[in-house]
């Protein structure tokens, strides 16, 4: 067994462009190991005669160390299964009254603690609930008093479980597709490092940042690919980007700033023509129940029995951007991604739109019709595909989604 050894450890600091400040965080840990110590109109299509010429890549900043990233398993658990540690074949973790209780397999106690950190056994996965992973498992109360679970890996490593997970990655026509998707996921990690300290962790392991099934997901075809690009990132004016991407766009990408209510990004202006039109999502046709998306509405506009649903206003690509719903409780705008989550679409690029009534005059059911699956900004991964099969190298595909930009290796 270890040595129990009582630590501090603090997140990452990181350079978010040139902001440069981040949150530090303290967290007490226990370290447990045999050693002490992130519509309908079909767009014009794209297409070449020639051959995209070989990548251009003279940036780099070569130097700076693999970065490790914290991706969350699992939050506010009360008990899970860990096998294959250097502590013992099999942990038990249980929380109890806001600390963590390790045990083995036979019930006898391990340790306890606010924290553990967890190595595997001779380099090989360790498994939490079955599932393996690479590298270190956490689990700790964060300072938001929840149980949290996490997977501490090098940031290529993570990459190897995210983009078989986003793209098919065992057709190798697909190549210079999976290269450009795996420089925008290398990218979008690095900007998402110290992003959820404060919970303890960086990334989730969905789409709310990418979608991380660890090591089981892994192919040899994208893992080859994810070495290949070892440390390339996409940069502009010298800094790595917030690398957006969605799996279909409909057709034509949209502005950063409509979709997610921020200030404008350079490099993720909307407009950009892709060649989507062989996804299942370029354009949908849905028909919603409100009596199975009440709950969603209840959550989030909360206005009672519908009566009405306005479209107000568009963004200059289509999307719809606000929308007003008004019911028995009063009426709310609401914006963007709220408006698909609340009415679960696609997309919010709704081409045509119309409700049918109860009696009383209530919305019992809407008919959508639109383009694309996700936000629609920046890179498209059904077009990155289309455009690899059309002979685009993953340097052309990346500076068509990302206006102005540069790869530049970091490491």
């Amino acid at each position: 067994m270890g040595q129990f050894v009582e630590v501090m450890f603090r997140s990452r600091l990181h350079k978010k462009g040139q902001q440069g400040l981040c949150i530090v965080l303290l967290f007490c840990f226990t370290i447990i190991s045999s050693h002490s110590c992130g519509g309908r109109s079909r767009p014009p299509v794209i297409t070449i005669q020639d051959v995209a010429p070989p990548p251009t890549i003279t940036k780099s900043r070569r130097g700076e160390r693999i970065p490790r990233i914290r991706v969350l398993l699992k939050k506010g658990f009360q008990s899970v299964s860990i096998e294959g540690s250097e502590l013992a074949p099999v942990v038990v973790v249980k929380v109890r009254e806001g600390a963590i209780f390790l045990s083995d397999k036979t019930g006898k106690e391990l340790g306890s603690s606010t924290g553990f950190r967890l190595k595997a056994l001779g380099g090989k996965p360790m498994t939490l609930d079955g599932m393996p992973y690479r590298d270190i498992i956490e689990v700790f109360i964060n300072p938001l008093l929840e149980a949290i679970a996490v997977n501490e890996l090098s940031l290529e490593g993570y990459l190897k479980g995210v983009v078989p997970n986003e793209l098919d990655s065992t057709n190798r026509a697909h190549a210079e597709a999976i290269k450009a998707l795996s420089i925008a996921a290398r990218t979008f990690a690095y900007s998402s490092l110290g992003q959820n300290a404060v919970q303890g962790f960086d990334v989730y392991p969905d789409n709310r940042s990418q979608v991380y099934r660890g090591f089981n997901s892994e192919k040899i075809l994208s893992s080859q690919i994810i070495e290949e690009t070892r440390g390339m990132v996409v940069t502009y004016q010298d800094q790595p980007i917030v690398a957006f991407y969605s799996s279909t766009c409909g057709g034509r990408t949209e502005n950063y700033q409509e979709v997610f209510q921020r200030n404008a990004i350079p490099y993720l202006q909307g407009g950009v023509v892709c060649p989507d039109t062989s996804g299942i999502y370029h354009t949908w046709d849905k028909h919603i129940l409100i009596s199975k998306i009440q709950g969603s509405l209840d959550q989030l506009v909360g206005v009672g029995k519908l009566s009405q649903l306005d479209p107000i206003r568009k963004s200059h690509w289509g999307r719809t951007v606000e929308m007003k719903f008004v019911g028995t409780k009063g009426e709310k705008i609401l914006r963007s991604l709220d408006i698909r989550s609340a009415l679960g679409l696609p997309s919010i690029w709704i081409t045509n739109f119309d409700v049918s009534r109860d009696r009383f005059g209530y919305i019992t059911e809407i008919h959508a019709e639109g383009k694309g699956w996700g936000h629609g900004v920046g890179l498209c991964q059904i077009g990155t595909v289309e455009l690899a099969r059309q002979g685009w190298n993953f340097e052309r595909i990346i500076k068509h989604y990302y206006t102005g930009t540069e790869i530049t290796y970091l490491w």
